[in-house]
């Protein structure tokens, strides 16, 4: 038995893909392969499947990942020609080989985040963020909400491109098991406080990183 870690971008519509509709639209991929796919055992036989870093609806992605067996070895080029024809626009296959790293290394995710609208008060917005000793929100948790400081957690913020009506700045969160941060509460803290409307934000996942800053290819 072999585990295969399937790479792939998330782009378009389908970013409007729940983590839930992702797991479906992959199983259904599988299914369609041909591929001699894993399955587990007992009464409700189903796909062995772990994603790395399940993404947040809305948001595109170049580093995503899902974790898959199969029941013999096979070549790359054979596992995604199998692939071919089975995956919704929007899911661009990059490489199906074996797991790189673990994913519990996963510490810190990039993010690429372009905001519309007035120029100049959207680069202000991000300079005020910027110059704050600290930024509490509240992030909803599975055991409820809590307060936290997003300015200890959210701090390196660089502007990389400027339009007349847009702004693109990058940013690194933590990602991973130990602390996740949805990107879209520094928006809302951003919105909420500097007045910059924040509902058509464009964000694209870029990288991931270890506790080192290694990248996680």
């Amino acid at each position: 038995m072999n585990t295969i870690r399937l790479k792939f971008r998330k782009k378009g519509l389908s970013i409007y893909y729940s983590q839930l509709d992702l797991q479906r639209v992959m199983a259904r991929a599988l299914k369609k392969s041909g591929l001699p796919v894993w399955y587990s055992q007992g009464f409700n036989p189903h796909i062995y499947m772990t994603f790395t870093l399940p993404l947040s609806l809305g948001h595109e992605s170049e580093c995503e990942s899902v974790d898959f067996r199969l029941n013999e070895e096979m070549k790359e080029a054979d596992i995604l020609k199998s692939l071919e024809g089975t995956l919704p626009q929007g899911i661009e296959l990059v490489s199906a080989q074996a797991p790189d790293y673990d994913a519990r290394s996963i510490m810190f995710a990039k993010y690429d985040i372009t905001l519309y609208g007035e120029k100049e008060k959207i680069i202000g917005a991000l300079n005020d963020y910027a110059a704050l000793e600290q930024a509490i929100v509240t992030k909803v948790t599975k055991k409820g909400q809590k307060d936290i400081n997003l300015k200890e957690l959210v701090d390196n913020i660089q502007i990389i491109e400027e339009k007349s009506y847009e702004v693109t700045f990058t940013a690194i969160y933590p990602a991973g098991t130990p602390l996740n941060i949805n990107p879209q509460l520094l928006l809302d803290f951003i919105n909420e406080n500097y007045g910059v409307e924040v509902v058509d934000a464009f964000v694209i996942r870029k990288n991931l990183f270890d506790k080192e800053m290694n990248i996680l290819q």
